[in-house]
């Protein structure tokens, strides 16, 4: 059984896998000219610089293929997506799938631990709008995230917020103001 992007409910916690925003800051550094040395390819998490692994996570993304097929054989997820087109234009599919809106917390956005020397407005921008760092959204009902820690420990995955009545209208959530999303991410012709 397949989840499908429209199957998110009023009430559900939005998750992703992984860290978001690196691999649109390492698009950024190898289109301004940074050098990469391929020699150095082994993975994300390697002892290289933070600059190098964000260049990787552009160039190697570690998709979740096992997160997937994990979530429907548990029946754990109502609906989810791929991280491919920036977290702000795949939740807004979810959310016109479905017929709802969101509210993301941004306090509790999991940003790629190499983005230390980016501002906090260019971590958010990298997450919301870059793409291509593959990890998965999926929401889940909270009756199901109370009982989710045996599965969902097999897996990183962060509760970034939650599933609206608010047909179409995703809301970024921050310490002093809540901000409505403009659909900046990759966008399909």
């Amino acid at each position: 059984n397949a989840v499908l992007r429209s199957g998110a409910k009023v009430g559900d916690l939005i998750f992703v896998t992984g860290m978001l925003g690196g691999a649109a800051a390492g698009l950024k550094l190898l289109e301004n000219g940074e050098h990469f040395d391929i020699a150095n390819t082994e993975n994300v998490e390697s002892s290289q610089s933070p600059n190098h692994n964000l260049m990787l996570r552009q160039l190697k993304p570690n998709s979740q293929t096992i997160v997937g097929k994990l979530l429907p054989r548990e029946c754990l997820a109502t609906s989810a997506i791929d991280l491919s087109d920036g977290l702000s234009s795949d939740l807004r599919h979810v959310c016109e799938a479905s017929g709802v809106g969101a509210k993301i917390y941004v306090d509790k956005l999991p940003f790629d631990v190499n983005l230390l020397d980016y501002s906090e407005a260019e971590k958010l921008d990298f997450a919301l709008n870059g793409g291509e760092d593959y990890e998965l959204l999926f929401t889940v009902r909270p009756r199901m995230a109370r009982n989710r820690s045996k599965l969902l420990a097999k897996f990183p995955s962060t509760c970034i917020g939650e599933i609206t009545d608010d047909a179409g209208k995703i809301e970024l959530v921050s310490e002093n103001e809540v901000v409505t999303l403009e659909n900046r991410g990759f966008q399909h012709f």
